[in-house]
């Protein structure tokens, strides 16, 4: 049993009080972890040293943790509180013998004071690129930490991702099991170490914006995960693994695992994978611009809401005709993110940054509500890690269309107006006339076949209407089988990407739907819904093509315009919502008319003012066709709230 820090003292020490720093000379505070037993009280120093390179020191990466969670620990002889998480990495990295000088931001930044931290945050990139070393602290395993003691989790995680690093088919690695026709499953011997990659992976460090710059911008790195270290080199391993044999050659394999290992997996492609490609990206010096990070990192999360933008500034090495974004805790958080936004916009050149989803803002503070429709909800809330997954891949579906053509907004009309409303050019395509149910295929798959009957009865084609040929380009067919897989198809390539589907992909189509209703006794108009057996059959058959469909459909409706156009749009979307393409952004949007009241003056005019619903598909107009001939006198600026 281990032995507790007692915090009882007869005498109370006085609080640690912060001196100035001169924003004018840079400097920075380093603390000194002095040495000391397992049970002893933590003691530190601080000082502060002039910030040119002449220091020798670690720094730490960490989670703070639980604000209200606190413990007290001696600094210069004074009481200072910390978060029991960091209490908990500094109890593991003291020393018995030696004492060890590290940068600690909670303790060397002045938190109550917002000019420092303002001027300190800026220079964060910097402390992490001329550190000796970082020690990434994961934190501490479910079982009680005792002095000697080897955390049972962490042996079995790191063990695990071990055998992941191995360069083999993923057939080949003793943690599966594979048998020809059916779902590839986890090694009885291994369900454990599943379990301990799963605890691995929750833990909260991998979901925490700061953390990316702390790994990426060190000479060295570390991983400490309670009482087991992590070489990166072992999880540099997994990602590239992962990349040449799960996106390839295995991706089957991969994509027909059952959750327990198909989750783990994603989480380490679609979350880890950015961490180590932007430190290799760095140690290589290849340009990186602030819209590129916040796309890959949507996942990552922040107490200040403004760090999601602030937290990935010392990676940013290119940004375009753009002035760099200076950190500002002073201002509201809606100022702050809605010029961070802008920001992404300029330096882009472009409005892409704009695609994304607009539901989860209502389940956050008055805040995030507060947020105008314009910024999409992954730049200032957090989001499930399911649903980063699918917008994520939603985007790079989108990068590969271009609905305005080769039509940019006019620099003299994209403006940022008062209020945070943005004006932008767009073009009005149609109002939609027709919505379908939404499809929550992730929590209620088994529900999602009976969406794509609600839908097609909507459309009015019956449930074997799906010709053996494919249709010919213009029909109503032709329409929705690409609709329903937004006119895309995923590529087996190291680097996720999407095709446009041909002759096969349509056959390919076909047969899943084909072999799902061979599992139905009789068909009716009652409903449909998928069975245990019907669900892996299909996961076994085709596992790319059924992920696929799930992304494209989830909490989206299908809607046909009162022209007759058919498209994919967020669930929030309704009868009379306008369909707009907006210039330089690669997908249309669904935009909402607001009252007359709420219009704005424009250089002499009235602006038509909206409310973003979302981006979406919209079959035929996703290449330019809206802007082709005589539709650039369509183009108008609009207000945007």
């Amino acid at each position: 049993m281990a032995s507790t820090v007692s915090q009882d003292v007869s005498i109370r020490k006085p609080s640690y009080a912060y001196t100035a720093l001169d924003p004018n000379h840079p400097h920075i505070r380093l603390v000194t972890l002095m040495p000391g037993l397992w049970s002893d009280q933590i003691s530190c120093t601080i000082h502060t040293v002039p910030f040119d390179g002449q220091q020798a020191y670690e720094t730490l990466s960490y989670v703070w943790g639980d604000a209200k969670n606190r413990k007290s620990i001696s600094l210069n002889e004074c009481d200072f509180e910390v978060t029991e998480n960091l209490w908990l990495a500094m109890r593991r990295l003291r020393s018995p013998e030696a004492a060890r000088v590290i940068w600690i931001d909670a303790i060397c930044i002045n938190q109550q004071d917002n000019d420092e931290k303002s001027h300190q945050v800026a220079m964060m990139g910097e402390v992490y690129s001329k550190c000796s070393n970082c020690v990434i602290w994961l934190g501490e395993s479910d079982e009680e930490a005792e002095p000697g003691v080897r955390s049972v989790t962490a042996v079995k995680a790191f063990e695990l991702l071990d055998i992941l690093a191995t360069d083999q088919h993923l057939p080949e690695l003793p943690c599966f099991s594979v048998v020809e026709g059916e779902r590839t499953a986890i090694h009885p011997q291994y369900e454990e170490h599943f379990m301990a990659l799963k605890h691995f992976l929750d833990l909260p460090w991998w979901r925490r914006i700061w953390v990316i710059q702390e790994l990426a911008l060190p000479g060295e790195v570390k991983f400490l995960y309670a009482s087991e270290e992590l070489p990166y080199q072992t999880l540099r391993g997994v990602v590239k693994v992962l990349n040449t044999h799960a996106a390839t050659c295995c991706k089957s394999h991969r994509m027909s695992l059952r959750e327990l290992a198909f989750d783990r997996l994603l989480v380490v492609q679609e979350q880890v994978d950015p961490m180590v490609s932007t430190r290799e990206k760095w140690a290589a010096q290849e340009p990186t611009t602030l819209f590129q990070l916040r796309r890959q990192f949507y996942a990552f999360q922040a107490t200040e809401k403004r760090d999601l933008f602030y937290g990935l500034l010392g990676l940013v090495t290119d940004w375009g005709s753009a002035e760099p974004l200076r950190p500002n805790y002073g201002c509201g958080l809606r100022a702050a993110i809605t010029e961070a936004v802008f920001r992404c916009i300029s330096e882009q050149q472009g409005m892409e940054f704009l695609v994304g989803e607009r539901f989860f803002r209502t389940s956050g503070t008055a805040d995030t509500e507060s947020l105008p429709s314009w910024v999409p909800d992954a730049y200032f809330c957090s989001i499930p890690t399911k649903w980063v997954i699918v917008e994520q891949r939603r985007t790079v579906i989108a990068s590969s269309f271009a609905a305005s053509g080769t039509h940019d907004q006019l620099a003299s009309e994209l403006a940022l107006a008062e209020g945070e409303v943005l004006l932008a050019q767009t073009v009005m395509i149609d109002k939609i006339a027709k919505v379908g149910s939404v499809c929550d295929a992730l929590e209620n798959w088994f529900k999602a076949p009976d969406v794509l009957r609600q839908w097609m009865e909507m459309l009015e084609i019956g449930l074997q209407d799906w010709p053996e040929q494919p249709p010919p380009n213009g029909s109503l067919m032709d329409a929705v089988w690409r609709t329903i897989i937004c006119d895309s198809v995923e590529t087996d390539t190291t680097t996720l990407s999407y095709r446009r589907p041909n002759v096969d992909d349509y056959s390919d189509l076909r047969s899943l739907w084909n072999t799902f209703l061979g599992f139905l006794p009789f068909l009716s108009s009652l409903g449909l819904s998928f069975t245990e057996e019907s669900h892996d059959m299909l996961q076994s058959k085709a596992p790319k093509t059924v992920y696929h469909i799930m992304v494209c459909i989830y909490q989206r409706r299908l809607f046909v315009t009162e022209r007759g156009l058919i498209g994919l749009a967020p669930r929030d979307a309704s009868v009379d919502d306008e369909v707009h393409i907006m210039l330089g952004c690669p997908s249309p949007f669904i935009l909402r008319p607001m009252e007359e009241a709420t219009k704005v003056e424009y250089k002499g005019d009235i602006l038509s003012s909206y409310t973003i619903i979302g981006d979406g598909y919209l079959h035929g107009n996703m290449s330019g066709e809206a802007l082709e001939g005589g539709s650039q006198g369509d183009i108008r600026t609009i207000a945007i709230h």
